[in-house]
C-alpha cells in the first residue's frame, strides 16, 4: 500500500453533476503514449508514491538508461502539452519542469493529468484528487458573502481530515505540492501555521471553473478548455502576421479584431520586484513581555527557566492552532506563577494580592478559565464531539497583564 493511499469508503459530497456542460474529449493530453513515455511516468510515479517527493532528474535518467532509453530528456519533452509551446502564453502538460535548464538535482513533477496514463497514479490523481476538488467546490458554494466587506473564506487541512477521517496524513500533507502544478488550484493553497504539513485553501471565485467535473478525464478536459481560452488573443488585423511569427505553434487561437484607435503604450525601464516580507508570527504572549522576563533570569532568587519554556511552548501551540495544548499550557502557567506574588495558589493570589481594578478583572478571567482547562485535561472520552476550540481561549491581554505584574514584582 502506498503512503498516499486514501483508504476507506467513498464519500457522498452532495454535489450534483451536470454532464451537459462537459464537451467532447480534447485529444492532446489524452492520446495514447508510447512505451518510452509510459516508462518515464512509471519511474517517476513509483518513487513518488514510496517517498512522497519526486525523484531527482539524475535518478530518472539513470533508471531510464537501465530500461534501455538513452535520452530521457527527449522523452520528457515529448510528453503531450496543451497551450503555448513558446515563452508567450500558458501551457499545461503531463509534466512540470524547467524547460530552459533541466539540472541533475532538479525534481520534475507529474501533473494530475498524468494519472490518465499512469496506473500507479490513477488512484491518487483520480478518485482521491477529484474528491478533494469537489469538497472545495461544495464549501465555496456554501460561502455567504457580506454586502459590506470582502472576506476570504478558507478550508484548512484540519477541516479536511475531520470530514474525511479515513484519509492518511501523508495524502493531506502532499496536497499543496499537487496543487502547485494545477491551473486555478495553485492560487488557493497557502501554508498554515509553522508545521509544513498543515495548509489552508482559499475558496476563491475561480473554483467555479471546475463545477460539474466529476472524474479525471473531465478535469483534464476542463483544464484544456481553460488553457486554450487563456491563449486566445484578440489583435488588430495589421499585427496578425507579426504575432503569428512570434507565437509559432502556440496551441492557442488568434482572433483578428479591428485596429486599435490608439497605439499601444510603450513601457520603459525595468520592473524591479519587491522583496516579499514573511508574515509576522502569530503570538499569544507579548514579545516585549517575554524579552523582559528573559532578562530577569539570573537576577532574582526564583528560577524562571520553566516559566519561560512554558510561555514559548504556548506560543508554538498557539501558532499551530492546537487548542488542547494551549489550554493545558495556560493552565500550567497560571498555577506556576503565584510564588512570584507571594502566594501558594492562583486562587489565593487573585483574591488577596493588591491589584489595580483593571488587572483584577484580567486575572479573574484567568481564574474562571481554570474550569475550562479542567474540562480539557480531565473530561473522559464520550460519544459526542468535544466543543473546545481555539476561540475559547481567554483574551491574550489577560495573561500579558498577569505577566506584566509578575515582572514588576521580580
Amino acid at each position: 500500500m502506498s503512503w498516499l493511499t486514501f483508504s476507506g469508503t467513498a464519500y457522498d459530497l452532495g454535489i450534483c453533476v451536470d454532464h451537459s456542460k462537459i464537451g467532447p474529449t480534447m485529444p492532446a493530453l489524452t492520446d495514447p503514449l508510447d512505451d518510452a513515455q509510459l516508462a518515464l511516468l512509471k519511474v517517476m510515479a513509483e518513487q513518488y508514491l514510496k517517498s512522497g517527493q519526486w525523484p531527482f532528474w539524475r535518478y530518472v535518467e539513470q533508471m531510464m538508461d537501465h530500461l534501455g532509453y538513452d535520452d530521457a530528456e527527449q522523452v520528457l519533452k515529448s510528453l503531450p502539452v496543451v497551450g503555448a509551446n513558446s515563452p508567450v502564453g500558458r501551457s499545461y502538460g503531463l509534466a512540470w519542469y524547467d524547460r530552459v535548464h533541466l539540472a541533475d538535482d532538479s525534481r520534475p513533477a507529474l501533473t494530475v493529468a498524468a494519472g490518465l496514463h499512469s496506473p500507479e497514479l490513477r488512484h491518487v490523481f483520480g478518485d482521491n484528487f477529484i474528491s478533494v476538488l469537489q469538497y472545495f467546490i461544495k464549501h465555496q458554494r456554501a460561502v455567504r458573502p457580506s454586502p459590506d466587506k470582502v472576506e476570504a473564506a478558507y478550508v484548512t487541512s484540519d477541516d479536511f481530515k475531520r470530514d474525511f477521517p479515513a484519509v492518511t496524513d501523508e495524502f493531506v500533507a502532499a496536497l499543496p505540492g499537487i496543487f502547485e502544478h494545477e491551473p486555478v488550484l495553485r492560487r488557493g493553497s497557502q501554508p498554515w501555521g509553522t508545521n509544513p504539513a498543515r495548509w489552508r485553501f482559499e475558496l476563491h471565485k475561480w473554483l467555479k471553473d471546475y463545477r460539474g467535473v466529476d472524474d479525471l478525464p473531465g478535469y483534464v478536459e476542463r483544464i484544456t478548455e481553460i488553457t486554450l481560452a487563456a491563449n486566445t488573443l484578440i489583435i488588430p488585423e495589421s499585427r496578425a502576421p507579426e504575432l503569428a511569427r512570434v507565437l509559432g505553434s502556440s496551441g492557442g487561437k488568434i482572433v483578428i479584431g479591428p485596429a486599435l484607435s490608439s497605439p499601444m503604450p510603450t513601457v520603459t525601464g525595468a520592473i524591479t520586484p519587491r522583496a516579499v516580507t514573511p508574515p509576522e508570527p502569530k503570538l499569544y504572549v507579548n514579545e516585549g513581555i517575554l524579552t523582559e522576563l528573559s532578562a530577569k533570569q539570573g537576577k532574582t532568587k526564583l528560577n524562571l527557566k520553566k516559566l519561560l519554556q512554558l510561555l514559548r511552548e504556548l506560543d508554538d501551540a498557539y501558532a499551530d492552532d492546537h487548542p488542547y495544548s494551549c489550554h493545558a499550557l495556560l493552565r500550567a502557567i497560571i498555577d506556576h506563577v503565584p510564588p512570584i506574588l507571594g502566594h501558594k495558589s492562583f486562587e489565593s493570589a487573585v483574591n488577596n494580592y493588591t491589584w489595580t481594578r483593571t488587572d483584577k478583572k484580567y486575572v479573574s478571567r484567568l481564574l474562571e478559565f481554570k474550569t475550562q482547562a479542567d474540562d480539557v485535561l480531565h473530561r473522559q472520552i464520550r460519544e459526542s464531539a468535544d466543543v473546545i476550540t481555539m476561540y475559547d481561549l481567554p483574551q491574550a491581554a489577560a495573561l500579558n497583564a498577569l505577566l506584566r505584574v509578575c515582572i514588576d514584582k521580580l
